[in-house]
């Protein structure tokens, strides 16, 4: 008997069998390691891309330092604000890591920005600065309302918002709350976007930088064209005071003296900044106060 079983080989059914449990067991090994691998791969990725996000946010925050020091710097050698001073020259894409050879791609970090002058466009908080509808600039943001195809009862549907709600954060909130009650049209809303702003207060508009739209608004009887003209004659030489731009009307037949608040300095800027490090992009947007003597502070600030 002993023998017998000393001869015995394996049927080939048996021994195909053994070979294929064999590569099955071969295969699950591999899976269950390639998944972890790739787990692991994905693990460090994440903590690659929170390391580089924490970079790019510390870039941005120096990239807004930047800007307040430029507008401080400002205050010191100016008392009025055009396009002609440093703050209002943008920041070109710039490569702010150090060209180490040794680096990688994922080391290299761009950041670019500019400054905006949030005084150039319409305030709309001077509708109602203290909850109750001022008629004078009332009268001025119906102009700007019929110039963007309006309603007559839009500027004083907005004047209602502002005066008895609390003060929306930004107009893409005030947006927000007039399209869900179907209060204005949203192509209305649309138009108006790039005219509008919503400060902490009531400001005046900056002569110096704002659109034609916007200065066609502060004047009784002031064209498009004529506006355009305006704008014109302060790329020459821009207006030291209110007086130079009554002074550029002369002739016109426009009435010189404007009708909304305007000035010719801005104490609100915006500050808006690209950062890339990496595979990492933040865009960045902040609402910047300077206060009297120059000193700033940062009102808003907004990351995507």
């Amino acid at each position: 008997m002993s023998s017998a079983f000393k001869g015995w080989i394996a049927p080939p059914r048996q021994k195909g069998v053994a070979i294929v449990t064999a590569l099955v067991v071969i295969a699950a090994a591999t899976v269950l390691v390639s998944g972890m691998l790739w787990r692991q791969s994905i693990m460090e990725r994440k903590v690659e891309n929170r390391a580089a996000m924490g970079q790019a946010r510390w870039l941005a925050r120096s990239a807004l330092d930047w800007a307040r020091l430029v507008l401080l710097q400002d205050a010191l050698t100016s008392s009025v604000d055009h396009y002609g001073e440093a703050w209002a020259i943008p920041l070109q894409e710039t490569r702010v890591s150090d060209p180490d050879e040794s680096s990688g791609p994922d080391d290299v970090a761009y950041v670019s920005g500019r400054i905006l002058d949030a005084q150039a466009r319409f305030n709309l908080t001077d509708l109602a600065p203290a909850g109750k509808i001022n008629e004078q600039e009332l009268a001025a943001f119906a102009r700007l309302v019929t110039l963007v195809g309006g309603d007559d009862d839009v500027p004083s549907t907005i004047a209602q918002r502002i005066a008895t709600a609390p003060r929306p954060a930004n107009y893409t909130l005030l947006v927000r709350e007039l399209k869900a009650s179907h209060a204005v049209e949203p192509a209305v809303l649309d138009a108006l976007a790039p005219y509008v702003i919503i400060l902490p207060k009531s400001t005046p508009v900056n002569l110096n930088t704002a659109t034609a739209e916007v200065l066609m608004t502060c004047y009784t009887g002031m064209s498009l064209d004529q506006a355009r003209a305006m704008v014109q004659a302060r790329s020459r030489a821009y207006f030291n005071q209110v007086s130079d731009a009554s002074a550029s009307l002369a002739g016109s037949g426009t009435n010189a003296t404007p009708q909304a608040s305007v000035s010719v300095a801005t104490e609100y800027f915006e500050a808006h900044g690209h950062v890339r490090y990496g595979r990492v992009e933040l865009d960045v947007a902040a609402l910047i106060h300077r206060e009297a003597g120059g000193a700033t502070k940062v009102i808003e600030w907004d990351e995507s």
